[in-house]
């Protein structure tokens, strides 16, 4: 007969609501692969604090420096959450700083140098108030140019990784990311219609078009990637009184490896 443990009764994990920046809308043809049925409820998702073996596995190097870590935590922490992996970037650090501040707190803080006097300078910042930027509708992952409908979806967490790992260039590393958020191209001539999401054929369109045309494709790509938490702030030196902007560094390998 198995017995309830009266040590634990005062762990009863808590999760809150949380709306992705995505809102879920890259997840509607798949979210079932991603997460167990009634768990993304209108863009939204349940999220709890770490426990101490959630901690932990940031004590392992190997994880950590793979990447494999923040998967293994949002896997726990977030409920009915069954491929983080399959998750787009922005949804793995949102989820991830939620976590933080449920774990840890709202409060950390942030050192800069300032560019006139060169003073350093020290300031607490609340990630609460970190503006968030979400998709606002599902049309925002489509876009007309010349005969072309393209469908984007933002940059998935597990392939932005891989593509890292496999380029030694910056340039192949954009072109394969653009390409890996391309998730069809409905060509339009003489009012038919033809489907194209074949990755081959897509990064030889992208590898072959003119320049002006590719500054469309990549100001699409820019636009739908840049949600989530904005991290720049403005600060003000406290010596020469200037005011700028500095950057809350959020730095996946580390995250979670102090208390602010």
């Amino acid at each position: 007969m198995s017995q309830v443990n009266p040590l634990l009764q005062s762990y009863e994990p808590v999760y809150i609501k949380v709306e992705l920046p995505s809102k879920g809308f890259p997840y509607n043809d798949n979210h079932p692969d991603i997460f167990e049925e009634n768990t993304l409820n209108v863009g939204a998702v349940q999220i709890r604090s770490l426990t101490t073996k959630d901690e932990l596995l940031w004590t392992d190097e190997y994880l950590t420096e793979e990447l494999k870590t923040p998967m293994i935590i949002l896997q726990n922490v977030v409920l009915g959450l069954k491929k983080p992996e399959l998750l787009i970037r922005a949804d793995v650090e949102f989820l991830l700083l939620q976590s933080r501040i449920l774990t840890y707190g709202k409060m950390t803080t942030i050192s800069w140098t300032c560019s006139e006097c060169k003073t350093s300078n020290e300031q607490s910042i609340d990630y609460n108030t970190l503006p968030i930027k979400t998709l606002e509708n599902i049309d925002d992952l489509t876009f007309k140019h010349k005969n072309f409908e393209i469908t984007m979806t933002p940059l998935i967490f597990q392939e932005s990784i891989d593509i890292q790992k496999a380029n030694d260039d910056e340039v192949s590393e954009q072109l394969d990311k653009i390409v890996s958020c391309i998730q069809k191209v409905n060509v339009i001539n003489n009012g038919n219609n033809q489907e194209v999401i074949d990755k081959g054929f897509i990064a030889q369109w992208i590898e072959e078009m003119n320049p002006k045309d590719f500054k469309i494709i990549i100001d699409n790509f820019t636009n739908i990637n840049d949600i989530g938490a904005m991290l720049d702030v403005n600060v003000k030196c406290s010596k020469c009184g200037l005011k700028e902007e500095t950057e809350v560094v959020v730095d996946l390998t580390n995250f979670f490896s102090e208390e602010d």
